[in-house]
Formats: C-alpha cells, structure tokens, sequence
C-alpha cells in the first residue's frame, strides 16, 4: 500500500526539475535573447564599417602618391557613407530580421567586395589594397558562413574582378595594364580555393572547441549539484559562502546564514526506505526553492542539513525568513504525512561579523541549530 502512494506521490526526479529548469531558461532566452543579439549584429557591423573606414584611410595614402584621382577617392568615400547608412538603417529598424541572415554578412562582403572593385577599375594601382582588404573580407565571411556558401562569395568577386579587367581593357586597351590585371586575377584564382579551404578547417576546430566548452560547463554545472535533489551541494555552497563573505566585506552589506535540518528524518528511512527520505528530501527542496529570492543561495550540506545564504540581509530579516520558511514546511501536504505527522524543520540562523571567517558564521548558525533541537525543534534559534 506504501509503495503504491508514494508512486502516486506527484514529485518530480532532480533530473526532471534540471530539465524543466533548462527549458525555462531557454523559453526565456528565446523571448528576450533576440534584442540582445540584434545589438551583437549591430556592434560586428559597426566593427566592419571601421574596416571600410581604414580602407578609405589607405586610399589617402594613395592619393598622396598620385596612384589615385581625388575625384575617385570621394566617390569611394560616398558610396561607403551611403552603404554603412543603408545598413545601419537596416539593423536599427529591424528588417534584417526579415532575412535567413539577420546578420546580412554576404550583403555587407558582397557591396564591400564592389565597391573596392569600382575603386580598382577607376585606379589599377591600388590592386595591393584590393587583395589584402579583399581576404580580410573573406575571413569575416568565414565566421559566419559555411565553405559551400564562402566559396559562392568568393567565385561572384572572381568573376566580377574578371569583368572589371575586360571592361577596363576595353576601354582602355592598354596591354601592360592588362598583363598585371591578369597576373594578379591567376594569383587570385590560386590563392582563393587555399584560403576557403583553410577557413573551413579552422572553422571546424571553433565549433569542436565551443562543443567541447559546452560539455565542461555542464559537467561544471553537475558537479556543483546535489545528485539527489538538483540543489548546491556542500563544495558550491562553501565556495558562495565565502563569495558572499566577500562581497559583504567590499559593499559593506549584512550577511546571514541559515542552517536548516530536517526533525526526525531518520525515520523515513527506518520506518519506511530510502527512496521514501529521497522522495522528502525532493518534496523538501521544491519547496524552498519555489520561495526563494534571486540573491539567496540554497543548498544541501549533507544529509539532511541545508543552507540558505541570504545576501544583504540582516539577523532581524533572515529570522522572519526563517520563521516564514518553517511555517510552509510544516504545512506541506504530503500523503506520507497523514502515516507519521507532518515534516517539520528546525533552523539557526547567525549574521556574518565582519573579521570572522564565514565557517565562524556558519558554526555559529550551526550553534542555534543545536539550540532549536534541543528545546523541541520545529523552531527558529539565533
């Protein structure tokens, strides 16, 4: 009959609290992380018009040695304006939101990519510039786009380079021209295939190194959790304790511990089994954590003994906190409450001093604890 209850009994697995926890930090990553990265697309594209800016800077350098007209120099200097404009307006109202690509990388390599190609059909000798900022280019598109696509980016500049010889030639029909214009489309043809090819390889170690950053955040993660009840477990909760030491010491703010522990835990486990004390020890937990402030900190110590460290909260506070938190413990409804009594708690509570180690604090708290068994439990001692 007991078996039967408590596998009625509706309380989550610490893996099913992990995994419901996991999906409400998506779901709200996903309603409000959109902002945030329409500002990181908008920050890349402010970093690639600084980019385009030191191009024009190098065309200066150019002009100061008669290697380009000044009237080409302004066009070049008005057709970005009106490019970073053009994008600029695209982030800010959104519609690039419209597109596969909200980050608009291809555009932006593609109307670059143009543009020192208009530069280079007007002025042959800044072909130095052009293929230097032109592999620059390709790098950005390699962070955001696969070989296949890099690829496609790179054979469209091919070609449109291969028009601007042939229109300028012509037009032009100057032969020596023609020669390095061809010399340098084959050191193109060549160097462009070696290039992508490279990218895509570093490219794989980046994601192989970001899967790899994952897997150890979640075996962080895991081993500063408590196995059975997916709350801290004693190594992350002495580590925030001294944290919270810190920053009381630094901001000058109250600090208080809560030693929490279970009143006659053990006999669940003697009068029924252990998986009766795990299934009080989740029931426990959920209810604690339903309740907590953002700046407190919950864990389990060890056994049935938890903490509760209540940042920028003076003894007074964390006492009524206490009080509140005993109260809802011992008016929680469970079935294996109606066999044995309810579950109470007993708590001790002590403020940080400042010069005292926190384990002080926590001894003290743990003193108060001692305190509350003694004089009948299910009670609160500072």
């Amino acid at each position: 009959m007991l078996a039967t209850r408590c596998a009625r009994w509706p309380i989550r697995s610490p893996s099913g609290y992990m995994a419901a926890a996991v999906h409400a930090a998506l779901d709200g990553k996903t309603r409000v992380g959109d902002p945030s990265k329409q500002r990181l697309r908008l920050r890349r594209f402010l970093f690639a018009s600084a980019f385009s800016l030191l191009y024009l800077v190098v065309l200066g350098l150019f002009l100061t040695q008669g290697r380009i007209d000044t009237t080409t120099l302004v066009q070049a200097t008005a057709v970005v304006g009106v490019l970073i404009v053009a994008f600029s307006l695209l982030f800010l109202s959104g519609l690039n939101l419209r597109v596969a690509d909200p980050s608009l990388t291809a555009w932006q390599f593609l109307a670059a990519v143009f543009t020192m190609l208009f530069v280079v059909y007007r002025a042959p000798d800044t072909r130095v510039a052009f293929t230097a900022f032109f592999f620059v280019a390709l790098m950005f598109g390699m962070l955001r786009h696969s070989n296949r696509h890099l690829a496609m980016l790179a054979a469209i500049s091919l070609v449109a380079f291969a028009i601007v010889i042939a229109l300028r030639h012509a037009t032009g029909h100057d032969i020596a021209v023609l020669r390095l214009d061809l010399l340098h489309f084959i050191v193109l043809v060549v160097t462009v295939p070696w290039f992508v090819f490279i990218g895509g390889h570093v490219k794989r170690l980046q994601r192989g190194l970001s899967e790899v950053s994952l897997r150890l955040e979640h075996i962080e993660e895991r081993a500063r959790r408590d196995d059975l009840t997916g709350v801290f477990n004693r190594r992350a909760l002495l580590a925030a304790m001294e944290d919270a030491k810190q920053r009381a010491d630094m901001l000058g703010e109250p600090l208080s511990l809560c030693v929490i522990d279970l009143d006659f835990f053990k006999r669940y486990n003697d009068e029924f089994d252990h998986l009766t004390g795990d299934e009080v020890l989740r029931a426990f937990t959920l209810a604690v954590q339903q309740e907590l402030r953002t700046s407190d900190v919950f864990g389990r110590y060890g056994g049935e003994e938890f903490i509760q460290i209540c940042r920028d909260t003076p003894l007074a506070g964390a006492v009524v906190d206490a009080e509140r938190l005993r109260e809802r413990i011992s008016a929680l409804d469970l079935p294996i409450s109606r066999l044995i009594g309810r579950l109470t708690v007993s708590i001790g509570v002590a403020q940080y001093v400042p010069g005292e180690t926190i384990m002080q604090t926590f001894a003290r708290a743990d003193g108060a604890l001692y305190r509350a068994k003694q004089r009948g439990r299910n009670r609160v001692e500072s």
